[in-house]
């Protein structure tokens, strides 16, 4: 039988173990660079690398392999369904605010309408869209935001990802994209694209981008991502700087 002092070590472990090991918390992403983007069959990025100091920062381990990397209309619905789910990239909104709990700043996102840098588009208001087609990636904030706003869904055309709005654009099979500056920047690049061809015709809404998980994971959790995520923003800004990020990378 084991004496009692053993019994009590041994418990005392198991609990630090249980601690280190952290919450069983699965990751959903998309291709949303330089935020978080594959590469040789692992997510990289600054939501990563940041969400990994946020797991050291607690003392808890974090597996690749909990992170899966989809087109983000099934992420996004993944993260809804799965009560131990979160989700990043996403832009902070009050509507979005009531379906998941959010960690975060990381960084700035200003939303946009973007279009050829030679065209003479003029949109003093959504109403003014006419025939005019814009490119979104379904649930994505450039999406919610036009429907938000009142755009009709006959104005516009859904793609897989950021990747094709660019190149889409490029051909002019659509007249304008609905996304993110910073990111359709890195994506134009991507593409082999300049992005000083491109310029912003409308702007959506500035907010931040962040974390965001299932209502159901314990609060307590996301009270302690969202402290020691701002402890390194405190402790190490430049890493939320998407320049810094590729100086680094290149």
């Amino acid at each position: 039988m084991m004496p009692k002092f053993a019994f009590y070590i041994m418990m005392v472990l198991l609990a630090q173990f249980a601690v280190a090991k952290g919450p069983n918390l699965v990751w959903f992403t998309e291709d949303y660079p330089p935020f978080n983007y594959h590469v040789n069959g692992q997510v990289e990025g600054i939501a990563i690398q940041a969400l990994k100091l946020v797991y050291r920062d607690l003392g808890w381990k974090f597996d690749d392999n909990e992170v899966m990397l989809l087109p983000w209309p099934r992420a996004y619905q993944m993260t809804l369904s799965n009560n131990n789910a979160c989700i990043f990239s996403m832009t902070y909104t009050e509507e979005r605010a009531r379906l998941f709990q959010f960690i975060g700043p990381t960084m700035d996102n200003h939303v946009a309408i973007i279009g050829h840098k030679e065209t003479d588009y003029h949109l003093p208001n959504l109403r003014s869209i006419g025939d005019l087609k814009i490119g979104v990636v379904k649930n994505d904030i450039g999406h919610q935001l036009l429907r938000q706003l009142g755009v009709d869904k006959e104005s516009l055309v859904f793609l897989a990802s950021g990747f094709e709005l660019v190149q889409m654009l490029k051909l002019k099979r659509i007249d304008l994209i609905a996304y993110g500056d910073v990111i359709a920047r890195y994506q134009f690049k991507r593409a082999g694209i300049n992005p000083k061809h491109y310029r912003i015709v409308m702007p959506l809404r500035s907010s931040y981008l962040g974390f965001a998980c299932n209502k159901a994971i314990d609060k307590r959790i996301i009270d302690k991502m969202n402290d020691a995520l701002k402890v390194i923003r405190g402790r190490q800004p430049e890493i939320f700087d998407p320049e810094y990020f590729y100086s680094q990378t290149e």
